[in-house]
């Protein structure tokens, strides 16, 4: 660094420009026993909107993380959740989204099985939930043991950020890997088994031959999918052929 930039920084005043806070928000979906699609929310311990359900989150601790980093260690202090593949959503940063002050909200997704959840409430968390994710004429419901929430009961805007959620997994589950982090063994699954996780996320039925042929060209041919060569016999079925997701480094974007 040259000797003017050195000074220049030294001398720089931060507080001529609004410095907006930040948070990390994670979109947490699931698929529960009966394979329907499940997203995990909190109920806010604290103002603003104590005791209303959220997404998890919080703010980032500025000049010791990364918003990635502040996701993480979010999810994992309020849930109990870590060492999850975490992929940017969007930006959200609308001045009046939070009615304490201008906050900048970095959100995320991720696909979890279920047996992989450990879910607790952290401190700032009066609790922590499962809940299931209907649809009907007014838009989306969260439903959990006996609990039935909408989209305007949930905290600052994470309905809008659920619905983002939701819209950009459905564009993308036909030519990226997210239904396979949401099989119970990757090592072992059936074509079946994966077809009812697009099921649950596209809500809707499909095809099973037509399935069958994408699955195969666009999974098995080019070798994201590996052929077992064996089968599972289920009693009262037709023994169904085996598959294994072959497992590759991913990064967070």
């Amino acid at each position: 660094m040259l000797e003017e930039e050195k000074k220049f920084i030294a001398e720089y005043d931060a507080s001529k420009y609004d410095r907006p806070s930040v948070t990390a928000d994670i979109v947490i979906f699931t698929l529960d026993e009966e394979d329907d699609l499940n997203i995990l929310l909190i109920k806010r311990n604290g103002f603003p909107y104590k005791d209303h359900w959220a997404i998890p989150g919080g703010f980032l601790e500025a000049g010791k993380e990364s918003v990635e980093d502040a996701a993480k260690r979010e999810l994992f202090e309020e849930t109990g959740i870590k060492d999850v593949f975490l992929k940017q959503l969007y930006t959200f940063s609308d001045p009046g989204r939070d009615p304490r002050t201008h906050v900048i909200s970095v959100a995320y997704t991720a696909l979890v099985p279920k047996s992989q959840l450990t879910i607790r409430a952290g401190d700032d968390a009066g609790d922590a939930k499962l809940f299931k994710i209907k649809y009907d004429i007014n838009g989306i419901r969260f439903v959990a043991d006996g609990l039935s929430i909408n989209e305007t009961q949930l905290a600052f805007d994470h309905a809008k950020m659920i619905r983002m959620a939701i819209t950009r997994i459905r564009g993308r589950i036909d030519y990226e890997m997210d239904a396979f982090s949401l099989l119970k063994d990757k090592s072992s699954f059936t074509i079946y088994e994966l077809k009812r996780i697009y099921e649950s996320i596209k809500n809707t039925k499909l095809d099973t031959a037509n399935f069958r042929k994408a699955f195969l060209r666009n999974y098995v041919d080019t070798g994201v999918v590996e052929a077992l060569n064996e089968k599972r016999e289920e009693k009262g079925k037709r023994p169904t052929s085996l598959y294994a997701f072959i497992e590759k480094e991913r990064n967070v974007l």
